[in-house]
């Protein structure tokens, strides 16, 4: 496969629970549309999912940004139903505990994309910190990120993150 679409952290907790935003229930419609589009004959399906243990709150991360979020097994820690129904057709999924992926970055080195799509959550975080290791592990490829499918609880933020992509050549549609 040469192209990738990849889902970071659409989970319920970061929608409608306890760091969700109004902004990241406004995008779920993009986001289908987009995954509707997707031809999973030459477009593998990657997803990252924020995981976190009862302990999280004695993380860094937890010291940092203390509330619970996307605890294993508990509905925060899930997507929603209608993201739910594309899961199964997967290529992959990250567990990741932290905001960028080194399994992710990992595995996009070995792979033969030219083309990585993203959207989802929390563009300024975790959608950021997943591409800049994308394209760390394949600096030729075309990385694009669908603004109207990610989302920031802050406006400056994502505007200084999609600058910042800006000038890395990563596209911005």
């Amino acid at each position: 496969m040469e192209k990738a679409f990849v889902i970071v952290d659409y989970q319920n907790d970061f929608i409608n629970g306890s760091l969700g935003f109004k902004k990241a229930l406004e995008i779920k419609q993009n986001i289908l549309k987009r995954l509707n589009k997707i031809d999973f004959n030459t477009t593998h399906l990657l997803v990252t999912c924020d995981t976190h243990d009862q302990n999280y709150l004695k993380s860094k991360e937890g010291l940092n940004l203390p509330i619970k979020h996307c605890i294993k097994d508990t509905f925060g820690w899930q997507m929603p139903s209608e993201i739910q129904t594309f899961l199964q057709k997967s290529h992959k999924i990250f567990y990741k505990n932290t905001f960028g992926s080194l399994e992710f970055a990992n595995f996009i080195n070995q792979s033969q994309y030219k083309e990585i799509y993203f959207c989802g959550l929390v563009s300024h975080i975790c959608v950021f910190f997943n591409i800049i290791l994308a394209f760390s592990a394949k600096p030729d490829s075309k990385i694009i990120l669908y603004q109207n499918s990610t989302a920031s609880f802050d406006e400056n933020l994502e505007n200084s993150a999609f600058s910042l992509l800006k000038s890395y050549g990563v596209e911005i549609i």
